[in-house]
């Protein structure tokens, strides 16, 4: 970067700093001026409550309550106003527009200011005009507003280096040498918290970030290609762009795990918006599966086929086949006909008698569209208005609402059966033939197995339905190719609403090129085009990893489609080391951490083949070592030297990692999954230790 030496640079960026400053103490005085008010009307109020009305009492307290929030919004401000004056802006464009010839300088910053005058100075990376930045070099562009498609040249294009409130350096962009600024952001450390990057935001990022056409945006992404700081810019950028529909309440997050989610916590907040709902699958389940039976969970699932040796077990070949495209063709197939089959007959409740005549035809055409059982909801209002009639009464909400539960179960046991368990067993009975094992649905503590509950689940809500999350606008999905066919279907009926969903194909413990997750998320999502719109995105540079650690997990899987893009950024070459025993082990990395390159390090991890290696290795490292253990029961991420299980560590990235391998032969398919998924968390150093 170039010295700053642009006296016009320097005069506009003082005048920034000085109207912000203006800004500031106008807010600080305006708030003490409103908390005077505030404390004289209360205690007017006290003085004088007994001489007041009911009118004058409640104007008084309308009016603490105006100032009070006053306040509120203008501390907010000013608290922006203090964080955005250590960094106003990052960029600056210089548009020239072709229809009048109008020429304007564009500041773009983390947040967008506006003058006294209500004239924009810094327009907030969101902004339409925004995109510009992101999407052309010098030259003819074009950005879309509000008032459709506007174009001009770019004439100057800036990139500056502001820090504590000062022009450090400014970069001249009149050539393609962006990268420069890319690779010297990408080469500093991690943090505890993944951090914004709306300075070096990459075209195909940004337009996945600005995407309005999708209604299933799927973004495939190698390790390391920003899948996840996407899906939170993007977020950020649906909320400002879409205020008066979408509140951050209206949008939800489904994360892996609770450290991921906590990793990823401080994103939003950065970014001038609130945090939104962020869930784990599992968790929702909990919430909504009303089966009334034990049921094992991802991590009893997974931990079972990280250990398991002969993958032609029949627990393994259960879990592929339940999880198939063709298996969820014949469960939908099934439960068409289970439909078809319900034989009406008249129904009788109290004094009302409904036709099987009536009842078919409500059943078949009037409600079609609701899920099965969800129609006898409907059908049972009517006979429950009958009851009314003929009682001679008017039922309040939470009578009436009660009477229906009580005619919907009816209908439900009459007409069809109640237990989901049952209905699913008895289809699995169906396909014995080809598949002797398939009635296999419990594990060896009598839990349903995972592969079995989800089926299961996405039976309650084919039937029942569920408006839990009706509210919900936006949903984001990360890890995509951690959710098996039937998680995505019983999602896809849960939030029926737009869907950003991100992964990588690649990073699963079974991978099958002959049928993805990509695949899968085709037949859920785009299986009629003309009411679900897919749209598939995909990444290929791997920003996250020096060429060295990229280009040694590309050789993970040889010439198998998957290598990621190396972006020209050097380092260390990965190690690989055998040691005899734990304790040698433990003083290997005992010994990097202390006499290495380390000490600048905030986030070193340790990664295990599961949670009983990792705390067996954390009390040993512990004895002489500061060190944090992370298990699935943990939601804090404070950074430092942690242990953990290496499934845990998806979505995350630390500045060097120790990988903990049994045999560096991989001993099987999922092996080396999961060593894949493992190396590529490391930036800068990466170790495999082979115990």
């Amino acid at each position: 970067m170039e010295q700053i030496n642009n006296d016009s640079e320097q005069e506009f960026f003082l005048q920034l700093i000085a109207d912000m400053n203006q800004e500031i103490e106008r807010c600080k005085s305006d708030i003490e001026y409103r908390k005077q008010a505030i404390k004289k009307q209360k205690k007017y109020m006290r003085d004088s409550h007994g001489d007041m009305d009911d009118e004058e009492f409640l104007q008084n307290m309308q009016n603490v309550n105006n100032d009070t929030l006053f306040v509120e919004h203008a501390s907010k401000k000013a608290d922006r106003l203090i964080r955005q004056m250590e960094t106003p802006y990052f960029g600056k464009l210089t548009f020239v527009y072709d229809d009048d010839g109008t020429k304007l300088p564009i500041y773009i910053g983390m947040n967008g200011y506006l003058s006294g005058d209500d004239d924009c100075v810094v327009y907030d990376w969101r902004a339409p005009v925004s995109s510009m930045y992101y999407d052309y070099e010098k030259g003819k562009a074009s950005y879309l507003s509000p008032d459709g498609e506007l174009a001009g040249d770019i004439i100057e294009k800036k990139q500056f280096d502001i820090s504590r409130g000062r022009i450090r350096q400014m970069l001249d962009i009149d050539e393609n040498i962006n990268d420069k600024v890319l690779v010297k952001a990408l080469g500093e450390n991690s943090s505890t918290k993944m951090k914004s990057v709306v300075a070096t935001i990459q075209k195909e990022q940004n337009d996945i970030i600005r995407n309005t056409t999708a209604y299933n945006l799927v973004v495939d992404g190698r390790a390391g290609s920003g899948k996840t700081i996407i899906a939170m810019h993007r977020l950020a950028w649906l909320l400002f762009n879409n205020r008066k529909t979408i509140k951050s309440d209206n949008v939800m997050v489904l994360s892996p795990n609770g450290i991921f989610g906590d990793y990823i916590s401080s994103v939003l907040p950065e970014l001038g918006e609130d945090n939104v709902p962020e869930k784990e699958f599992d968790s929702l389940m909990e919430e909504v599966l009303f089966v009334d039976a034990q049921y094992e969970n991802k991590l009893i699932q997974a931990d079972m086929i990280c250990k398991m040796d002969d993958m032609a077990n029949a627990r393994i070949k259960n879990i592929k086949y339940k999880s198939s495209i063709e298996f969820y063709r014949l469960f939908n197939e099934y439960l068409e006909n289970y439909v078809k089959r319900i034989a009406f007959k008249d129904f009788h409740f109290e004094k009302v008698t409904y036709t099987k005549e009536q009842i078919n035809k409500m059943f078949t055409e009037r409600f079609a569209r609701y899920p099965v059982y969800e129609r006898f909801e409907k059908i049972a209002y009517f006979i429950a208005d009958r009851v009314e009639e003929i009682q001679n009464k008017d039922f309040n909400d939470a009578k009436k609402q009660k009477l229906v539960k009580q005619i919907q179960q009816e209908m439900i046991y009459q007409y069809a059966e109640k237990n989901l368990v049952e209905i699913y067993v008895r289809f699995l009975e169906t396909m014995t033939s080809g598949h002797p094992d398939i009635t296999n649905v419990t594990n060896e503590y009598g839990q349903i197995c995972y592969e079995d509950i989800l089926p299961i689940f996405y039976l309650q809500v084919y039937f029942y339905g569920c408006n839990s999350y009706n509210n919900i606008k936006h949903l984001v999905i990360d890890e995509m190719q951690d959710y098996s066919i039937f998680q995505y279907a019983i999602l896809d009926r849960l939030f029926q609403c737009k869907k950003t969903i991100l992964g990588d194909r690649y990073q699963v413990l079974f991978y099958d090129e002959k049928e993805t997750v990509v695949d899968v998320l085709k037949e859920v999502f785009a299986a009629d085009q003309s009411e679900k719109r897919f749209e598939l995105k995909t990444l290929a540079a791997s920003y996250r990893s020096t060429c060295e650690i990229t280009e040694y997990t590309n050789r993970i899987f040889g010439n198998e489609g998957r290598v990621a893009e190396t972006i020209d950024r050097h380092g260390k070459m990965p190690e690989t080391v055998k040691v005899e025993d734990e304790p040698e082990l433990i003083s290997y990395i005992a010994e990097k951490l202390q006499y290495g390159d380390m000490d600048s390090y905030d986030n070193v991890a340790v990664l295990c083949e599961d949670e009983e290696e990792a705390y067996q290795i954390y009390k040993a490292l512990s004895e002489g070592t500061e060190v944090t253990l992370l298990t699935s029961q943990s939601s804090v991420y404070s950074g430092g030297v942690v242990v953990l299980p290496g499934f845990l560590a998806k979505g995350m990235e630390f500045d060097a990692v120790f990988v903990i391998r049994h045999g560096m032969a991989a001993k099987n398919l999922i092996d080396r999954q999961a060593f894949y998924i493992a190396c590529t968390r490391a930036l800068h150093e990466l170790y495999v230790i082979e115990l």
